[in-house]
């Protein structure tokens, strides 16, 4: 798939990362994407996209619950990954496939429910990905978004900013507050039927790791993120528990109904 920039940017990006990806979110996510998914209520043989599917976790959880999934994502290499981690599960199968967010190869009013977890950063027109998400919704079905937040304070939220490009290599990347996620939707004319913040743990070094440099770069990195711990700058609210530093990360969960 040839892309315009910043997309090709990003489709390099999560190429590189499928591989440290998949192994965190299979390893250390696994209980947060099950409560997650439950959340949502699917139900057995509803029509189900998933948006920025990457590794395949949420979909092929929410094909333990009987629904027709079809999965996207950017990155051929994520999209491999999925199809191996469905070789190694029995569910119901899920359809991967290469494709844009902002630019859907799907027939309006397909789904009954339509899924998309911790990609909003990385899209480079939210706008027209959120139109496409309602395009493809058929009318009174459901929309799912599970993403990290910016904080509502602009500092922290453009020093947390430019430690994300930091780890993206430079690829543009901008985290939204709860404000600015909240608005995205209603201004698309959708109802928002569920909403919840929860605070959830990361360690540092699982953060690093899914960096895109090495070496020198990483280091580099977990001293910015470091630094930033007096004073809050960036929201993170680091901290050392059991020896290991953790920050936590801000998550919403909204519901929305077309």
């Amino acid at each position: 798939m040839a892309l315009p920039e910043p997309k090709a940017s990003v489709q390099r990006l999560f190429d590189r990362l499928a591989r440290p990806y998949a192994r965190f979110v299979f390893s250390r996510m696994r209980g947060e994407i099950q409560d997650d998914v439950a959340w949502m209520k699917p139900r057995p043989r509803e029509r189900v996209l998933d948006l920025a599917c990457g590794p395949g976790t949420l979909a092929l959880e929410l094909a333990l619950y009987g629904c027709r999934v079809y999965a996207l994502d950017l990155a051929e290499q994520m999209i491999r990954r999925a199809q191996d981690a469905q070789r190694r599960r029995r569910c119901s199968p899920v359809h991967f496939a290469v494709a844009d967010a902002e630019k859907l190869p799907l027939p309006d009013e397909s789904f009954d429910l339509v899924t998309c977890a911790f990609s909003f950063p990385d899209f480079p027109s939210p706008r027209r990905a959120v139109a496409e998400i309602c395009r493809v919704t058929r009318p009174g079905g459901r929309i799912s978004v599970v993403e990290a937040l910016a904080p509502e304070d602009a500092p922290r939220s453009a020093t947390l900013d430019r430690l994300e490009q930091l780890r993206s290599a430079g690829v543009p990347v901008h985290l939204l507050s709860l404000t600015d996620l909240l608005a995205l939707f209603r201004q698309a004319g959708l109802s928002l039927v569920d909403a919840g913040v929860s605070e959830r743990r990361r360690r540092i070094e699982d953060w690093i790791g899914a960096a895109a440099g090495a070496g020198a770069a990483r280091r580099d990195l977990r001293r910015r993120l470091l630094e930033t711990a007096e004073g809050d700058t960036a929201g993170l609210h680091l901290e050392r528990h059991r020896g290991k530093w953790q920050f936590c990360a801000k998550v919403a969960r909204l519901l929305w109904r077309k």
